[in-house]
């Protein structure tokens, strides 16, 4: 296992080992192993091409430390219910699956009952086969980009050769797989619900976030969504989240023009701003991750006040009439 490791700053301040004062406390903690990927991903901040801090994932800085200076209050922290689940980030750099697999069981030894999430490179399912045997209860294998094109372009590898892993794994491990979609990287709203809906057809479960520009990165000029448009794909990927097809949205020239909905409590979900959360693995919240303190949140790292919920569907831009039941099936008709 690698000397040190690295510890979301978020994370830190979960442990007790800073000051800080988030938007919302953390329930995930989220550790990185690896750095200088082999792998140049334009937005990526590790990307082999990016000039950034080898020290940052996304916008987030994580500090490394020893194992010794986090193990006893990682423990202390799932004792007493402050982490919830564990998020193993993965560099697709030399050691640092070996120094996964090593970080896994040595959190299996503190805990047999807290999740652990590890995030690697979807390149095969040996490796995922790997990362369950050493008590991962759930593997993340990103998509990222959500069209054919823009994936090849974007992460020069190949979107279906990226599917085709998903598709293995998700049948080998029926609800242990994950993957997220980075919303705003030139992808129509058509393309990434499609994509979404695809995942979810496939057992998988979907992570949403906003393409963050970072300095030092190929893409740092390009812009971040539109809050309307990610306030849209929200709504459209919470619905699949529930069960929902494609053929609830309509769409028009590759955006999302109205949903509707034949279930009385979606509707209630969402007039609580419940799609508007951070989305994904249970328990992760990820404050900050999407923004820098003082923005409008794109993902809300805790449960919506009513008057931001409903800013949120005003962001949305979408036509209320035009997110409605159905009066189809007998949720409509109570």
């Amino acid at each position: 296992m690698t000397e040190k490791i690295g510890v979301s700053y978020g994370t830190l301040t979960l442990l007790g080992l800073n000051n800080a004062r988030p938007l919302a406390r953390p329930t995930t903690a989220h550790f990185l192993l690896g750095e200088n990927c082999v792998y140049s991903c334009k937005f990526c901040s590790q990307a082999s091409s990016s000039d950034c801090s080898q020290n940052m994932l996304s916008r987030i800085t994580w500090p490394q430390k020893p194992w010794s200076e986090i193990g006893e209050p990682l423990a202390e922290a799932i004792a007493s219910g402050a982490v919830k689940r564990i998020c193993l980030q993965v560099v697709e750099a030399p050691g640092a699956t070996p120094a996964a697999l090593a970080l896994a069981r040595k959190i299996c030894a503190i805990s047999s009952v807290i999740p652990v999430s590890v995030c690697v490179t979807p390149s095969s399912v040996s490796r995922v086969r790997l990362l369950i045997e050493a008590g991962a209860s759930t593997v993340g294998l990103p998509v990222d980009v959500a069209s054919s094109s823009l994936h090849e372009q974007i992460k020069g590898r190949g979107f279906h050769d990226t599917w085709e892993v998903l598709r293995k794994a998700s049948e080998m491990w029926p609800g242990r797989i994950s993957t997220h979609f980075i919303a705003g990287l030139g992808e129509t709203e058509e393309d990434i619900v499609s994509c979404i809906a695809k995942a979810y057809d496939l057992g998988i479960t979907v992570g949403l976030f906003a393409f963050t520009p970072v300095r030092g990165t190929l893409m740092q000029d390009a812009p971040a969504p539109s809050l309307s448009s990610y306030r849209r794909v929200q709504l459209a990927a919470y619905c699949l989240s529930k069960g929902g097809s494609l053929d609830w949205i309509e769409f028009r020239d590759g955006r999302v023009f109205g949903i509707t909905i034949p279930d009385r409590a979606l509707i209630s979900d969402i007039q609580k701003g419940i799609p508007f959360e951070t989305s994904g693995c249970s328990h992760c919240n990820r404050p900050y991750y999407n923004e820098r303190p003082g923005q409008a949140p794109m993902n809300y790292p805790r449960p919506l006040t009513a008057a931001e919920a409903q800013d949120c569907l005003l962001e949305s831009e979408l036509d209320i009439s035009r997110l409605k039941l159905s009066g189809k099936g007998k949720e409509a008709n109570r």
